[in-house]
């Protein structure tokens, strides 16, 4: 009897140990078998988040990232096939490209198997971002573009570093399909981050638009413009014609002139000149200036007025609005070597812009050891000097900003930069100078506008490296600042070789200046 019972009571303890064991047991190991677990259904994945995209300044969209269903072919002649075929499917193509086409919407298998039939060839599918820029040429030359390294040109080589996107590493768990079932959310989800540009798309339209007529009236080689806001330095726009497709693959560069090309300004230099003689006191605004018989000779070689003009006896003012080439040379050979320097670098001549356009060139001012009368001269009058479209700008803000000048920026992070360099008095005088241009000198084909405008004509023998001045070959620009009272605008217009029978700036370039102004009044700009 009691060996029953000790059996019943080792079977009955056995009974609730053993499972108490085995619960304790794989408690224990609970840990380990979470942790293979998760060995197995979790990854890592390396994330490449699409390349910025590239507003205006009222947000419009110059250049985005799209992912689109791509096919790659092995030819042009089966891409072709393929670009027809889709036709007929009624697929919309997003973009054909060098061998590439990317699709609008999305295409299943069944649609390349039945393509690879239709071509004899092998189709590669790979989705991929494409950068897309929706103005195409008009803003190209601003825009610039980018590629698989990165940008290449433009903006989108200026601010390559900050446009690239985020690289992440996040991890998913995976399901027993394969499937991605967790993961962070946050990585799926795009950022609002975007470049804001100063660049107003619809005068950057209007302006590439009147740019390219004028290139085109006056038989020119090509053109550039910039509007900028005189009181911020932001550039409204930046055209230069002939411009290229940046959504073409087999797209010809053309540079953006405006920033590239360093010529000299010619008369556009006359106002710092009489500016710069005011300041150090080498003249008043009441000094008569005899420039008979109408050229003037200097270091053994004569400088005489444009078109043989005689304008006798005038004050500084006139040397302005009359273009006075030997009034100018006769207040420019009163400076110092150094003063005529310094005055053209006070107004930023030969001196980099604040922003990054990654130039290695700010510019020149003939620097040689000692200034002849002749060179002193040449500068006065806007030789011997290199500036590009945007120095001219930010020179002539010391007009619109009664003596202070403004720094241009391209994008509305970038910082705003303004300094006093000249006496307000002396500012607006030259300011009334520039107005008279219109009104009785250069210009006077402006004279009627309804936008008050104030400005300098400037004509310059173009300089060929290896050739020298070029007989017949000219550049014709318009600096100009606007509305005169108000000063909001500042506008350089630049046309390269037009007609030799009619080239000066004030019939080529100026009438571009009148036909913006007008319109920015009717879009109430003004």
């Amino acid at each position: 009897m009691f060996k029953l019972r000790l059996v019943f009571i080792l079977i009955f303890v056995s009974t609730i140990c053993i499972p108490l064991y085995q619960y304790f047991n794989l408690s224990k190991q609970r840990d380990l078998f979470v942790e293979a677990s998760q060995k197995r259904s979790q990854y890592s994945q390396t994330i490449i988040a699409p390349r910025k995209t590239i507003v205006d300044r009222n947000q419009n969209e110059l250049a985005i990232s799209i992912k689109r269903p791509t096919l790659i072919f092995k030819s042009e002649v089966d891409k072709d096939r393929i670009l027809e075929f889709s036709s007929n499917k009624s697929k919309d193509i997003f973009l054909s490209t060098n061998k590439r086409l990317y699709f609008e919407s999305n295409i299943d298998q069944k649609f390349i198997d039945e393509a690879e039939i239709i071509c004899s060839c092998i189709i590669i599918r790979e989705d991929l971002y494409r950068r897309y820029y929706p103005y195409g040429s008009i803003a190209a030359t601003v825009v610039g573009f980018s590629g698989p390294d990165g940008g290449l040109d433009g903006v989108e080589a200026i601010y390559n570093s900050s446009l690239q996107g985020d690289i992440k590493k996040d991890f998913f768990v995976r399901s027993a399909k394969g499937q991605k079932t967790l993961g962070d959310l946050e990585t799926y989800i795009q950022k609002d981050e975007v470049l804001q540009l100063t660049i107003d798309i619809t005068l950057q339209y209007k302006l590439f638009e009147e740019l390219k007529n004028a290139i085109v009236d006056s038989k020119a080689l090509g053109g550039f413009a910039v509007i900028m806001d005189a009181k911020n330095g932001d550039v409204l726009a930046m055209a230069s014609y002939p411009s290229y497709n940046p959504n073409n693959s087999s797209r010809v560069l053309k540079r953006n002139r405006l920033i590239s090309d360093f010529n000299e300004p010619g008369s556009l230099i006359k106002p710092f000149t009489i500016a710069g003689a005011l300041d150090y006191g080498l003249i008043d605004k009441n000094t008569i200036i005899d420039t008979n018989p109408g050229y003037i000779t200097l270091s053994n070689i004569q400088r005489s007025e444009a078109g043989g003009k005689n304008f006798g006896e005038i004050q500084p003012d006139e040397i302005i609005f009359y273009s006075s080439q030997v009034g100018t040379a006769k207040i420019a050979i009163k400076f110092s070597d150094d003063q005529l320097k310094s005055n053209l670098r006070r107004f930023g001549f030969g001196e980099f812009l604040r922003m990054d356009l990654s130039l290695t060139n700010p510019g020149t001012i003939l620097d040689a050891p000692k200034l002849y009368d002749i060179d002193k001269a040449s500068m006065g009058y806007g030789y011997s000097v290199e500036a590009n479209s945007l120095q001219i700008a930010r020179a002539y803000s010391v007009f619109a900003n009664r003596g202070t000048m403004v720094e241009p920026r391209l994008s509305l992070s970038d910082e705003f930069e303004r300094v006093q360099v000249l006496d307000p008095e002396i500012a607006n005088y030259i300011l009334n100078s520039l107005r008279n241009t219109v009104l009785i000198g250069t210009a006077s084909s402006l004279s009627e506008n309804i936008v008050e405008i104030t400005g300098k004509t400037g004509t310059t023998n173009k300089f060929i490296q290896g050739e020298g001045y070029a007989e017949g070959r000219y550049q014709s620009s318009f600096a100009s600042i606007f509305p005169h009272k108000d000063p909001q605008y500042i506008m350089i217009v630049t046309i390269d070789e037009p007609d030799p029978n009619k080239y000066f700036g004030g019939d080529v370039s100026a009438p571009v200046v009148g036909k913006m102004a007008d319109f920015m009044l009717r879009l109430n700009y003004l």
